[in-house]
């Protein structure tokens, strides 16, 4: 982000050179402008300062087209926003007066109306998200009961004293390897305890070498339902935390894969193009020193947005 922070600013230094075709200032104004966008909404370019690079674009628009308003609030011609130095009706004009007031009636009546209508709304939408908060407690609750009955199950109890019964300790004469089942013995009661079912039918998988489903009989579809509404609270959850932190959030959609080893090759791919990316983007002010330098490369960004366009118009 700094380097492409740097080369708007060495991009902007040429703009007013005479010598540069109208075509060509408006692909360089298009050039910096895509930069501009990238930076805002990185989450990377907060500590960067865009106001001087936004004032020069305001500017360098200005002069590409005359008139226009900008962000800064003013006019290309230098006539600032209500400057006007003669009245437009005359105050003493008992019509003008009497319009003026039926204005300013019917003003007060909307904003009344609006106010009272906003206030009906917003009393609406509070009442609306209690009544969802309390439904959503409400399933909490019920999933909770279903939970500790279903662990309670005589389905469940046959997994876990399967497991329990590979995994127990005191049937391994081997020191290091009673220390290992030893752990997952623990592992495997903690599951129990705090009502894991995907970590006792993970053991259960691994250990006995078979589908947990197998065993559930009847409490098959109990335990189907449960997950299912387990995995969408999760996935809502998930959401909520990368929204408290949008850094986090944005690195973890970019990169996120189904295994670490895939996550891995994601973020050294990532790195390898943001090196190369950066690398130019560094080199861009040794390269373009005068306009001779400048206009090639003003000649490639045109034939791309030309390209761009096109894809567009199909």
């Amino acid at each position: 982000m700094d380097a492409m922070h740097g080369a708007c600013l060495h991009l902007l230094s040429f703009f007013s050179r005479k010598s540069l075709t109208q075509w060509q200032r408006q692909t360089l104004m298009d050039w910096v402008s895509q930069y501009l966008e990238i930076m805002q909404n990185s989450p990377f370019g907060s500590h960067l300062n865009m106001e001087p690079i936004r004032q020069r674009l305001a500017e360098a628009w200005a002069v590409i087209d005359p008139g226009s308003q900008h962000s800064s609030g003013y006019r290309a011609d230098g006539l600032e926003f209500g400057d006007f130095d003669s009245p437009m009706f005359d105050e003493d004009d008992p019509l003008v007066e009497d319009m003026f007031q039926e204005l300013f009636a019917e003003l007060e009546q909307a904003d009344t109306e609006s106010d009272s209508e906003q206030s009906w709304d917003e009393a609406g939408a509070d009442e609306a998200f209690f009544q969802q908060q309390r439904a959503h407690e409400q399933l909490r609750q019920d999933e909770s009961r279903a939970l500790k009955q279903l662990m309670k199950s005589s389905s469940m109890n046959r997994l876990f004293r399967k497991v329990a019964g590979i995994l127990h300790p005191d049937k391994e004469p081997d020191e290091t390897a009673r220390r290992d089942k030893n752990r997952l013995m623990g592992e495997l009661i903690q599951a129990r305890n705090t009502n894991d079912i995907p970590r006792i039918f993970a053991f259960y998988a691994e250990y006995v070498g078979q589908s947990p489903l197998k065993e559930l009989g009847q409490d098959l579809d109990g335990v189907t339902q449960l997950l299912e509404r387990q995995y969408l609270y999760l996935c809502d959850q998930k959401e909520r935390l990368w929204d408290e932190d949008p850094l986090a959030g944005a690195l973890y959609r970019r990169f996120h894969r189904k295994t670490l080893a895939a996550t891995q090759r994601a973020i050294n791919k990532h790195l390898q193009e943001t090196g190369a990316q950066t690398s130019a983007l560094q080199a861009l002010p040794q390269e373009i020193t005068s306009l001779k330098t400048l206009k090639p490369y003003l000649g490639l960004h045109y034939e791309m947005l030309l390209q761009e366009e096109a894809l567009d118009f199909l």
